[in-house]
């Protein structure tokens, strides 16, 4: 167990993710001193600093943040917080070991570690193991980068719980030795580009973290039908289960005549039928396949829970999310599909079926040419909201110039909008390839306003 008794441990961010509140609250009860610095003033962060206000730590806030940095033991940055900046250059330089939460939260845990990182699926891959080890009857606890720090589920779980945890590349920047007992790659593509100067490599680079410090007795589960495979079975000596959805994958799980098929444990056996997965799409299937390898690989039997649970999983919130169905229509929200890639596989997890699209927001990119393409071949009609309106119709005007658009003023209206063109028996997606910030705090806010928006419409 890692003893921070009488250390000098400086904690950095105090953001909405509450991972700098847990690492004061966890460190500070087993003897630490702690310090949490955030360069916002006091009032900005009046709501978390009373949280902490029972608390035996030194809080430095705007202009004197990051005072006597050089001077402690450990510093402990929040996810958001580039390890770039000047105050954490100035620690290393002196010698300050800089370690992220996930990597405390290792050390001060005996419980096995099951992690998953990528860029999409992560939350519901993360999401559907719980589901299925509780189902099992297993001791589990889900958090990371969803739901509770790590760090706080470390210090509470015992030995012979799992800790399920969903891991960002922000989080593996700062790791030593991190090592999960399962980790899990769904799969890469273009984000967070901004914190890594526009490169694939070091934002993949950072993401690897997860596997380099596996041991031979560890697993590592991977997509068999995507090229970045190959670079994460080559930077760990686990033991390597691959799913696929398009073909046998030995030793692994796949699909085949209809069923999910597992040779995790050896003899290839059936897990469930294919077709009661509820949740749309290919990108979900590998997602509950991941899902399903990563139970297996802890030596349990999936097949006895599986069809229970994914029968009536309905979907991570924000993601693909079904929400309800009304007068034949089925309304789905999808808040977090914030850019064109996202937008184009929750259009084709419903083909042939073609959805009223609602899109729109804060935009995050100049070029929506491609989008527009897109949103003429596999949407209905599309009803544009927010600052992104008018580029979004140049975009599909210059793919299909007679598509059906329409504009809507909020949210609200849009879902009403929706419900009446989607009549009697369409679909209504939220996916709006767009940031949030135009019109809501945040995608989940955006989420939540979709939802009591759908509603509405049985009042």
């Amino acid at each position: 167990m890692f003893d921070v008794s009488g250390k000098a441990i400086h904690v950095i961010g105090l953001g909405a993710k509450g991972t700098g509140r847990a690492c004061a609250a966890v460190l500070s009860a087993l003897g630490a001193r702690v310090t949490v610095s955030d360069a916002k003033t006091a009032d900005a962060l009046a709501e978390v600093t009373a949280q902490l206000a029972q608390l035996p730590v030194r809080l430095l806030l705007g202009a004197d943040a990051y005072r006597g940095i050089e001077s402690a033991d450990l510093v402990v940055p929040s996810p958001g917080v580039p390890l770039t900046i000047e105050p954490i250059q100035r620690a290393r330089a002196a010698g300050v070991p800089v370690l992220s939460e996930i990597e405390l939260a290792y050390r001060l845990t005996d419980a096995p570690i099951v992690a998953i990182t990528g860029t999409k699926g992560k939350t519901t891959t993360t999401t559907l193991i719980h589901l299925l080890l509780r189902a099992l009857g297993r001791p589990a606890h889900l958090g990371g980068n969803i739901g509770y720090p790590l760090i706080e589920l470390a210090v509470q779980a015992d030995a012979d719980a799992l800790l399920v945890a969903e891991v960002s590349s922000f989080q593996l920047e700062a790791v030593e030795e991190f090592r999960p007992r399962v980790a899990v790659f769904t799969n890469l593509h273009p984000d967070h580009l901004d914190r890594y100067d526009g490169s694939m490599e070091r934002y993949l680079d950072a993401k690897l973290n997860l596997f380099r410090r596996q041991t031979a007795d560890d697993v590592v589960v991977v997509n068999a039908d995507r090229s970045e495979r190959a670079r994460v079975e080559a930077v760990t000596p686990a033991r390597a289960v691959r799913v696929s959805t398009e073909r046998p994958a030995p030793g692994g799980v796949y699909c085949a005549d209809g069923w999910i098929i597992s040779e995790v444990q050896g003899a290839a056996k059936r897990v469930m039928a294919v077709s009661a997965i509820r949740l749309k799409g290919a990108h979900n299937l590998a997602n509950v396949l991941q899902a399903v390898a990563a139970v297996e690989a802890l030596g349990l039997p999936a097949e006895t829970v599986a069809a229970a649970v994914l029968s009536a999983f309905r979907g991570v919130p924000n993601r693909l999310e079904e929400v309800d169905t009304l007068d034949g229509v089925t309304f789905y929200n999808d808040s977090q599909g914030t850019t064109p890639a996202a937008v184009e596989v929750a259009l084709r997890a419903f083909a042939p079926a073609r959805p009223v699209l609602i899109a729109g927001g804060r935009p995050k990119i100049t070029d929506f040419s491609e989008l527009g393409r897109i949103i003429a071949e596999r949407a209905q009609a599309v009803i544009l909201i927010g600052e992104a309106a008018d580029v979004l119709e140049t975009a599909i005007r210059a793919a299909a110039p007679d598509f059906p658009i329409h504009r809507a003023p909020s949210l609200p209206d849009a879902v009403r909008q929706g419900f009446a063109l989607a009549k009697p028996d369409g679909l209504v997606l939220l996916s709006p390839a767009c940031a949030s910030f135009d019109m809501f705090r945040n995608m989940e806010h955006r989420g939540e306003v979709f939802r009591q928006a759908v509603a509405h419409l049985r009042d």
